[in-house]
Protein backbone atom coordinates (compact mmCIF):
# COMPACT_ATOMS: atom_id res chain seq x y z
CA UNK A 1 0.00 0.00 0.00
CA UNK A 2 1.11 2.78 -1.16
CA UNK A 3 0.28 6.54 -0.82
CA UNK A 4 0.87 9.91 -2.58
CA UNK A 5 4.39 12.33 -0.12
CA UNK A 6 2.92 15.30 0.37
CA UNK A 7 4.37 18.78 -0.49
CA UNK A 8 6.71 19.64 2.42
CA UNK A 9 8.63 22.79 3.40
CA UNK A 10 10.72 23.93 6.66
CA UNK A 11 9.76 26.06 9.46
CA UNK A 12 11.48 29.30 8.79
CA UNK A 13 11.80 29.52 12.91
CA UNK A 14 12.47 26.12 14.17
CA UNK A 15 13.20 23.94 10.75
CA UNK A 16 10.27 21.32 11.43
CA UNK A 17 9.05 20.02 8.55
CA UNK A 18 5.34 21.05 7.90
CA UNK A 19 3.43 19.70 5.48
CA UNK A 20 1.69 22.00 3.06
CA UNK A 21 -1.85 22.87 3.79
CA UNK A 22 -2.55 25.16 0.64
CA UNK A 23 -2.89 28.56 2.69
CA UNK A 24 -0.96 31.35 2.46
CA UNK A 25 -0.05 31.05 5.98
CA UNK A 26 0.01 28.14 8.10
CA UNK A 27 1.06 27.45 12.11
CA UNK A 28 3.71 24.81 12.68
CA UNK A 29 2.74 22.21 14.95
CA UNK A 30 6.01 22.41 16.86
CA UNK A 31 6.77 25.66 18.14
CA UNK A 32 4.03 27.44 17.39
CA UNK A 33 5.20 30.10 14.35
CA UNK A 34 2.90 31.48 11.55
CA UNK A 35 4.99 31.13 8.91
CA UNK A 36 4.40 33.06 5.26
CA UNK A 37 4.80 29.77 2.76
CA UNK A 38 7.07 30.11 0.56
CA UNK A 39 5.47 30.88 -3.31
CA UNK A 40 6.95 27.93 -5.35
CA UNK A 41 4.40 25.54 -3.36
CA UNK A 42 1.42 27.53 -4.97
CA UNK A 43 2.36 26.63 -8.58
CA UNK A 44 3.29 23.59 -7.68
CA UNK A 45 -0.28 22.65 -5.75
CA UNK A 46 -2.94 24.91 -5.79
CA UNK A 47 -2.30 27.52 -8.13
CA UNK A 48 -0.90 31.38 -7.79
CA UNK A 49 -0.73 31.99 -4.15
CA UNK A 50 -3.46 35.26 -4.81
CA UNK A 51 -6.04 32.67 -6.04
CA UNK A 52 -7.13 31.01 -3.31
CA UNK A 53 -10.60 31.02 -2.78
CA UNK A 54 -11.11 32.28 1.23
CA UNK A 55 -7.77 34.55 1.22
CA UNK A 56 -8.23 37.60 3.04
CA UNK A 57 -7.24 40.07 5.89
CA UNK A 58 -3.52 39.44 6.15
CA UNK A 59 -3.53 36.65 3.67
CA UNK A 60 -4.52 38.93 1.32
CA UNK A 61 -1.77 41.72 1.66
CA UNK A 62 0.67 38.70 1.67
CA UNK A 63 -0.72 37.87 -1.73
CA UNK A 64 -0.40 41.67 -3.42
CA UNK A 65 3.49 41.59 -1.68
CA UNK A 66 3.92 38.44 -3.85
CA UNK A 67 1.89 40.10 -6.71
CA UNK A 68 4.40 43.59 -6.36
CA UNK A 69 7.26 41.21 -6.16
CA UNK A 70 6.29 39.19 -9.36
CA UNK A 71 5.81 42.41 -11.41
CA UNK A 72 9.03 43.82 -10.22
CA UNK A 73 7.62 46.60 -7.62
CA UNK A 74 10.24 45.15 -4.77
CA UNK A 75 10.29 48.93 -3.06
CA UNK A 76 6.12 48.62 -3.48
CA UNK A 77 6.70 45.19 -1.94
CA UNK A 78 8.37 47.05 0.86
CA UNK A 79 6.17 49.50 1.74
CA UNK A 80 2.84 47.09 1.53
CA UNK A 81 4.77 44.66 4.38
CA UNK A 82 5.22 47.49 6.61
CA UNK A 83 2.28 48.62 6.93
CA UNK A 84 0.59 45.53 7.07
CA UNK A 85 3.13 44.28 10.11
CA UNK A 86 4.62 47.24 11.41
CA UNK A 87 7.91 45.79 10.45
CA UNK A 88 10.87 48.20 10.84
CA UNK A 89 12.44 49.28 6.97
CA UNK A 90 15.67 46.56 7.93
CA UNK A 91 12.97 43.79 8.47
CA UNK A 92 10.31 44.23 5.92
CA UNK A 93 13.73 44.56 3.37
CA UNK A 94 14.85 41.17 4.62
CA UNK A 95 11.02 39.87 4.42
CA UNK A 96 10.36 40.57 0.78
CA UNK A 97 13.93 39.70 -0.40
CA UNK A 98 13.42 36.23 1.42
CA UNK A 99 9.84 35.76 -0.27
CA UNK A 100 11.71 36.99 -3.53
CA UNK A 101 14.07 33.89 -3.30
CA UNK A 102 10.98 31.77 -2.67
CA UNK A 103 11.61 31.07 0.87
CA UNK A 104 9.38 30.74 4.05
CA UNK A 105 9.20 33.51 6.56
CA UNK A 106 7.96 33.49 10.04
CA UNK A 107 5.70 36.63 11.44
CA UNK A 108 6.23 37.58 15.32
CA UNK A 109 5.69 41.08 16.95
CA UNK A 110 9.42 41.84 17.30
CA UNK A 111 11.31 39.85 14.63
CA UNK A 112 10.72 38.64 11.08
CA UNK A 113 12.98 35.66 10.60
CA UNK A 114 13.71 34.04 7.45
CA UNK A 115 14.47 30.47 6.70
CA UNK A 116 14.94 28.13 3.28
CA UNK A 117 13.50 24.76 2.65
CA UNK A 118 16.66 23.47 2.17
CA UNK A 119 17.85 24.57 5.98
CA UNK A 120 18.52 21.35 7.77
CA UNK A 121 16.42 20.20 10.62
CA UNK A 122 18.71 22.22 13.57
CA UNK A 123 17.38 21.08 17.23
CA UNK A 124 19.18 24.00 19.10
CA UNK A 125 16.82 26.30 16.69
CA UNK A 126 14.11 24.14 17.81
CA UNK A 127 14.61 24.83 21.17
CA UNK A 128 15.48 28.30 20.96
CA UNK A 129 11.44 28.56 18.89
CA UNK A 130 9.98 26.51 21.42
CA UNK A 131 11.21 28.85 24.42
CA UNK A 132 10.14 31.80 22.66
CA UNK A 133 6.78 31.12 22.43
CA UNK A 134 6.05 32.31 25.61
CA UNK A 135 7.37 35.92 25.25
CA UNK A 136 6.48 36.15 21.40
CA UNK A 137 3.41 37.57 20.27
CA UNK A 138 2.58 35.48 17.23
CA UNK A 139 0.17 38.38 14.95
CA UNK A 140 -1.83 35.88 12.95
CA UNK A 141 -3.40 33.39 15.26
CA UNK A 142 -7.06 34.42 16.15
CA UNK A 143 -7.78 35.10 19.36
CA UNK A 144 -3.73 34.84 20.01
CA UNK A 145 -2.59 35.18 23.61
CA UNK A 146 0.00 37.39 25.13
CA UNK A 147 2.25 35.54 27.78
CA UNK A 148 2.50 37.42 31.34
CA UNK A 149 5.38 37.60 33.36
CA UNK A 150 4.16 34.41 34.68
CA UNK A 151 5.59 32.14 31.50
CA UNK A 152 8.85 34.06 31.20
CA UNK A 153 9.64 32.92 34.76
CA UNK A 154 8.89 29.37 33.92
CA UNK A 155 11.10 29.70 30.72
CA UNK A 156 13.93 30.47 32.87
CA UNK A 157 13.11 28.33 35.27
CA UNK A 158 13.18 25.53 33.01
CA UNK A 159 16.62 26.76 31.84
CA UNK A 160 18.55 26.33 34.48
CA UNK A 161 18.29 22.09 33.92
CA UNK A 162 21.31 21.73 32.34
CA UNK A 163 23.78 20.81 34.93
CA UNK A 164 25.22 17.72 35.06
CA UNK A 165 23.36 15.53 37.42
CA UNK A 166 19.85 15.44 38.24
CA UNK A 167 17.57 13.04 35.82
CA UNK A 168 14.28 12.83 37.91
CA UNK A 169 13.01 14.84 40.27
CA UNK A 170 9.85 13.66 42.43
CA UNK A 171 7.75 17.02 43.63
CA UNK A 172 4.69 17.99 44.97
CA UNK A 173 3.58 21.39 42.88
CA UNK A 174 0.00 21.92 42.38
CA UNK A 175 -0.88 24.04 38.86
CA UNK A 176 -3.40 26.62 38.39
CA UNK A 177 -7.02 26.45 36.15
CA UNK A 178 -5.64 27.46 32.53
CA UNK A 179 -9.03 29.99 32.21
CA UNK A 180 -8.95 31.37 35.88
CA UNK A 181 -12.59 31.25 35.74
CA UNK A 182 -13.54 28.71 38.56
CA UNK A 183 -12.15 26.78 40.99
CA UNK A 184 -8.45 25.59 39.82
CA UNK A 185 -8.15 21.51 39.74
CA UNK A 186 -5.87 19.98 42.20
CA UNK A 187 -2.68 18.94 39.90
CA UNK A 188 0.04 17.49 41.73
CA UNK A 189 3.32 17.25 39.97
CA UNK A 190 4.81 13.44 40.96
CA UNK A 191 7.67 12.83 38.71
CA UNK A 192 9.85 15.28 36.33
CA UNK A 193 12.56 13.23 34.35
CA UNK A 194 14.86 15.11 31.89
CA UNK A 195 16.53 18.18 31.42
CA UNK A 196 18.36 19.58 28.06
CA UNK A 197 21.20 17.89 27.12
CA UNK A 198 22.24 14.16 25.33
CA UNK A 199 23.16 12.00 28.18
CA UNK A 200 21.34 9.46 30.10
CA UNK A 201 17.94 10.98 30.56
CA UNK A 202 18.53 13.99 29.02
CA UNK A 203 16.21 15.34 25.78
CA UNK A 204 17.16 18.14 23.32
CA UNK A 205 13.63 18.57 21.70
CA UNK A 206 11.34 15.28 22.88
CA UNK A 207 7.41 15.18 21.88
CA UNK A 208 6.05 12.24 22.43
CA UNK A 209 5.97 9.76 25.56
CA UNK A 210 4.62 6.58 26.02
CA UNK A 211 4.04 3.95 28.83
CA UNK A 212 3.42 0.48 29.17
CA UNK A 213 1.83 -2.15 31.32
CA UNK A 214 4.69 -2.71 33.74
CA UNK A 215 4.95 1.28 33.95
CA UNK A 216 8.16 1.40 32.06
CA UNK A 217 8.16 4.82 30.44
CA UNK A 218 9.66 5.48 26.62
CA UNK A 219 10.28 8.98 25.01
CA UNK A 220 12.36 10.36 22.22
CA UNK A 221 13.31 13.57 20.27
CA UNK A 222 11.21 14.43 16.97
CA UNK A 223 14.33 13.29 15.48
CA UNK A 224 17.48 11.76 15.13
CA UNK A 225 15.98 8.34 16.42
CA UNK A 226 16.95 7.84 19.92
CA UNK A 227 14.52 6.44 22.35
CA UNK A 228 15.04 5.84 26.30
CA UNK A 229 13.41 3.90 28.29
CA UNK A 230 13.26 4.63 32.11
CA UNK A 231 11.44 2.45 35.07
CA UNK A 232 8.44 3.60 36.58
CA UNK A 233 10.20 5.43 39.38
CA UNK A 234 11.92 7.43 36.13
CA UNK A 235 15.25 5.80 36.84
CA UNK A 236 16.91 5.72 32.71
CA UNK A 237 17.46 2.04 31.98
CA UNK A 238 18.52 2.36 28.77
CA UNK A 239 18.77 3.94 25.16
CA UNK A 240 18.26 2.68 21.15
CA UNK A 241 17.87 4.55 18.23
CA UNK A 242 15.54 3.96 15.19
CA UNK A 243 15.95 4.09 11.89
CA UNK A 244 18.48 6.80 10.67
CA UNK A 245 16.66 10.05 9.11
CA UNK A 246 13.62 9.67 11.16
CA UNK A 247 11.48 11.91 12.19
CA UNK A 248 9.13 10.57 14.94
CA UNK A 249 4.94 11.48 14.47
CA UNK A 250 3.66 9.34 16.85
CA UNK A 251 4.60 6.69 19.73
CA UNK A 252 2.31 4.27 21.74
CA UNK A 253 2.86 1.04 23.41
CA UNK A 254 0.78 -1.85 24.34
CA UNK A 255 0.85 -3.51 28.06
CA UNK A 256 3.79 -6.23 27.14
CA UNK A 257 6.34 -3.68 26.22
CA UNK A 258 6.36 -3.69 22.37
CA UNK A 259 6.39 -0.22 21.44
CA UNK A 260 4.25 1.25 18.09
CA UNK A 261 5.55 4.43 16.15
CA UNK A 262 4.83 6.84 12.90
CA UNK A 263 7.56 8.14 11.39
CA UNK A 264 8.17 9.44 7.98
CA UNK A 265 9.34 5.62 6.88
CA UNK A 266 5.98 4.48 7.47
CA UNK A 267 4.72 2.33 11.10
CA UNK A 268 7.02 0.54 13.20
CA UNK A 269 7.16 -1.71 15.97
CA UNK A 270 10.14 -2.74 18.31
CA UNK A 271 11.12 -3.92 21.34
CA UNK A 272 10.61 -1.59 24.11
CA UNK A 273 13.50 -2.65 26.38
CA UNK A 274 16.01 -3.69 23.21
CA UNK A 275 14.89 -1.53 20.33
CA UNK A 276 14.87 -4.63 18.56
CA UNK A 277 12.33 -3.98 15.10
CA UNK A 278 10.06 -6.51 15.28
CA UNK A 279 7.66 -5.63 12.18
CA UNK A 280 6.90 -2.79 10.00
CA UNK A 281 4.49 -1.74 7.37
CA UNK A 282 5.62 1.37 4.85
CA UNK A 283 3.16 3.57 4.11
CA UNK A 284 3.58 7.51 4.48
CA UNK A 285 0.16 8.46 4.92
CA UNK A 286 0.01 8.25 8.26
CA UNK A 287 -0.13 10.70 10.91
CA UNK A 288 -0.36 9.14 14.87
CA UNK A 289 -0.94 5.68 16.44
CA UNK A 290 -2.75 4.35 19.38
CA UNK A 291 -3.22 0.67 20.85
CA UNK A 292 -6.12 -0.48 22.15
CA UNK A 293 -6.96 -2.29 25.24
CA UNK A 294 -7.61 -5.56 23.35
CA UNK A 295 -4.23 -5.28 21.49
CA UNK A 296 -5.25 -3.83 18.22
CA UNK A 297 -3.29 -1.06 16.19
CA UNK A 298 -5.09 2.25 15.43
CA UNK A 299 -3.67 4.27 12.69
CA UNK A 300 -4.85 7.75 11.59
CA UNK A 301 -3.51 10.26 8.65
CA UNK A 302 -4.66 11.93 5.55
CA UNK A 303 -6.63 8.98 4.05
CA UNK A 304 -8.43 7.93 6.77
CA UNK A 305 -7.91 5.36 9.42
CA UNK A 306 -6.11 2.01 9.54
CA UNK A 307 -6.48 -0.54 12.21
CA UNK A 308 -3.91 -3.72 12.30
CA UNK A 309 -3.03 -6.64 14.31
CA UNK A 310 -0.04 -6.62 16.72
CA UNK A 311 2.09 -7.69 13.92
CA UNK A 312 0.96 -4.95 11.78
CA UNK A 313 -1.28 -6.70 9.49
CA UNK A 314 -3.97 -4.77 7.81
CA UNK A 315 -7.22 -5.64 9.46
CA UNK A 316 -9.67 -3.27 8.43
CA UNK A 317 -9.65 -0.01 6.16
CA UNK A 318 -11.92 2.67 6.42
CA UNK A 319 -10.32 4.67 3.56
CA UNK A 320 -13.44 6.58 3.35
CA UNK A 321 -13.11 8.51 7.15
CA UNK A 322 -11.45 11.18 6.40
CA UNK A 323 -14.63 12.32 3.63
CA UNK A 324 -17.21 10.95 6.21
CA UNK A 325 -15.89 13.99 8.52
CA UNK A 326 -15.59 16.25 6.26
CA UNK A 327 -12.16 17.00 6.38
CA UNK A 328 -9.64 17.55 3.36
CA UNK A 329 -6.55 16.92 4.99
CA UNK A 330 -7.43 13.84 6.82
CA UNK A 331 -6.15 13.37 10.80
CA UNK A 332 -3.69 14.42 13.05
CA UNK A 333 -3.54 12.45 16.30
CA UNK A 334 -6.17 9.63 17.24
CA UNK A 335 -7.29 7.76 20.54
CA UNK A 336 -8.67 4.54 21.42
CA UNK A 337 -11.25 3.42 24.18
CA UNK A 338 -11.53 0.52 25.80
CA UNK A 339 -14.98 0.00 23.29
CA UNK A 340 -12.73 0.47 20.49
CA UNK A 341 -14.23 4.07 20.11
CA UNK A 342 -12.08 6.58 17.93
CA UNK A 343 -11.33 10.07 18.77
CA UNK A 344 -9.20 11.92 16.45
CA UNK A 345 -8.42 15.49 15.95
CA UNK A 346 -8.75 16.63 12.42
CA UNK A 347 -5.64 18.67 10.73
CA UNK A 348 -6.83 21.51 9.75
CA UNK A 349 -9.39 22.91 12.74
CA UNK A 350 -8.30 20.51 15.33
CA UNK A 351 -11.80 19.90 16.58
CA UNK A 352 -12.35 16.41 18.12
CA UNK A 353 -13.86 13.64 15.66
CA UNK A 354 -15.70 10.48 16.76
CA UNK A 355 -16.06 7.44 14.91
CA UNK A 356 -17.25 3.84 16.24
CA UNK A 357 -15.49 1.06 16.43
CA UNK A 358 -17.06 -0.04 12.58
CA UNK A 359 -15.78 3.35 11.59
CA UNK A 360 -18.89 5.00 11.40
CA UNK A 361 -18.89 8.95 11.80
CA UNK A 362 -20.40 9.77 15.00
CA UNK A 363 -19.84 12.99 15.92
CA UNK A 364 -17.87 16.83 15.57
CA UNK A 365 -17.23 18.60 18.15
CA UNK A 366 -15.55 22.11 17.76
CA UNK A 367 -12.90 23.44 19.90
CA UNK A 368 -10.44 26.21 20.93
CA UNK A 369 -7.65 24.34 21.10
CA UNK A 370 -4.83 26.24 18.81
CA UNK A 371 -2.35 23.35 18.05
CA UNK A 372 -3.52 20.21 19.35
CA UNK A 373 -0.23 18.58 20.04
CA UNK A 374 -1.78 14.99 21.19
CA UNK A 375 -5.07 13.36 22.11
CA UNK A 376 -5.52 11.40 25.00
CA UNK A 377 -8.56 9.79 26.98
CA UNK A 378 -8.72 8.77 30.74
CA UNK A 379 -10.27 5.73 32.37
CA UNK A 380 -13.04 7.17 32.72
CA UNK A 381 -13.60 8.36 29.41
CA UNK A 382 -12.18 11.98 29.63
CA UNK A 383 -10.72 13.63 26.34
CA UNK A 384 -7.27 15.53 26.99
CA UNK A 385 -5.73 17.60 24.29
CA UNK A 386 -2.70 19.36 24.95
CA UNK A 387 -1.73 22.90 23.33
CA UNK A 388 1.68 23.47 24.32
CA UNK A 389 0.70 25.57 26.87
CA UNK A 390 -2.01 24.35 28.25
CA UNK A 391 -4.34 20.79 28.40
CA UNK A 392 -7.51 20.84 27.49
CA UNK A 393 -9.97 18.46 29.32
CA UNK A 394 -13.32 17.21 28.07
CA UNK A 395 -15.98 15.04 28.55
CA UNK A 396 -17.10 12.41 26.04
CA UNK A 397 -19.41 14.31 24.14
CA UNK A 398 -17.13 17.23 23.81
CA UNK A 399 -17.96 19.38 26.65
CA UNK A 400 -15.67 21.61 27.91
CA UNK A 401 -14.47 20.68 31.65
CA UNK A 402 -11.45 21.85 32.39
CA UNK A 403 -8.33 23.47 31.29
CA UNK A 404 -4.99 23.34 33.28
CA UNK A 405 -1.84 25.54 32.93
CA UNK A 406 1.35 23.37 31.10
CA UNK A 407 4.69 24.80 29.26
CA UNK A 408 5.89 23.40 26.01
CA UNK A 409 3.52 19.78 26.15
CA UNK A 410 3.65 17.51 23.29
CA UNK A 411 2.59 14.03 23.70
CA UNK A 412 0.36 13.07 25.99
CA UNK A 413 -0.76 9.64 27.60
CA UNK A 414 -2.55 8.17 30.45
CA UNK A 415 -2.14 5.34 32.85
CA UNK A 416 -4.59 2.87 34.11
CA UNK A 417 -4.65 4.71 37.24
CA UNK A 418 -5.20 8.15 35.13
CA UNK A 419 -2.04 9.12 35.84
CA UNK A 420 -1.16 11.98 33.15
CA UNK A 421 2.20 11.56 31.34
CA UNK A 422 3.19 15.06 29.33
CA UNK A 423 6.39 15.33 27.20
CA UNK A 424 7.00 19.17 28.08
CA UNK A 425 10.74 19.15 26.03
CA UNK A 426 13.15 18.44 27.55
CA UNK A 427 11.17 16.47 30.30
CA UNK A 428 8.91 14.33 30.70
CA UNK A 429 6.20 15.40 34.02
CA UNK A 430 3.62 12.85 35.66
CA UNK A 431 1.04 14.30 37.21
CA UNK A 432 -2.24 13.76 39.02
CA UNK A 433 -5.86 15.63 37.80
CA UNK A 434 -8.09 15.45 40.56
CA UNK A 435 -11.33 16.53 38.67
Amino acid sequence: MTDIMPETFKCASCSAPLEFEGKTMQKCSFCGSTVIVPADLFYRGTGYPGSAVGISGNAERIAEVRRLITAGKKIEAIKVFRETFGAGLKEAKEAVEALERGEGVVLTAKQFSLGSRATPVNGEAVKVAGIAIGGTFLIFTIGALIFTGLIVAMVVALSVGNEAVPSVEHANKATRSADGTSEAPSVTELLRIGGEGTGAGRFKDNRHVAVDGKGRIYSADYSGGRFQVFDREGEFLSQWNGEPGMLLYGLDADRQGIIYMVTNKGIRAHNGETGELLHKFDDHGFRDIAVGLDGRIFAAGRRGISIFDGQLKLLRDFKDAAKDASTNLGFEKIAVDGSGTMFLTDRMSKDIIKFSSEGKFLNRVTTEVRSANDIALDPQGRIYLSDTSQIAIFGQDGRPIESIDAFQAFGIVLNDAGELYIAARPYILKQRVDL
